[in-house]
């Protein structure tokens, strides 16, 4: 698996998941040509819930796997929304529980929670909140 189809995955499974989604959200790789334009359309059209799958931090891991590297890493999913707009639409959930509904959906795989944190830019008016998320696994190069 290269690292754009393995942010690919993740985006998709939390773009399946029902309580993001009738929430306001949709997760977008961060790897991708157009991941501005999403982030901002998604912000601005409807005041929903960003969710970027950020390109992972990698490290070496175990034994080598035929075709690619054995590695661990982290990577960051990061909820962006305005929360001007945002929390004016009914039933669209805030950034930080798009967090824990997405840190939730993905316990159980091969994906472990670090730490999660939340920041606000007054300068945009945008809402952050990071989760960072440990795995292991192999990349093709």
């Amino acid at each position: 698996m290269t690292i754009l189809e393995f942010q690919k995955e993740i985006a998709a499974a939390l773009n399946d998941v029902e309580s993001l989604v009738q929430g306001g959200c949709k997760a977008f790789a961060e790897d991708t040509a157009t991941i501005l334009n999403d982030i901002n359309t998604q912000l601005a059209s409807a005041g929903g819930v960003a969710i970027a799958v950020t390109t992972p931090a990698l490290r070496k891991g175990g034994s080598e796997i035929s075709g690619g590297l054995a590695i661990e890493g982290s990577l960051v999913l990061r909820m962006s929304e305005k929360p001007e707009l945002n929390r004016k639409n009914p039933g669209h959930i805030t950034a930080l529980d798009a967090a824990l509904i997405a840190v939730q959906a993905l316990d159980g795989t091969r994906l472990g929670l670090e730490t999660i944190d939340q920041a606000f830019d007054p300068r945009t008016g945008t809402l952050t909140v990071s989760v960072t998320i440990s795995f292991a696994g192999g990349i093709t190069c």
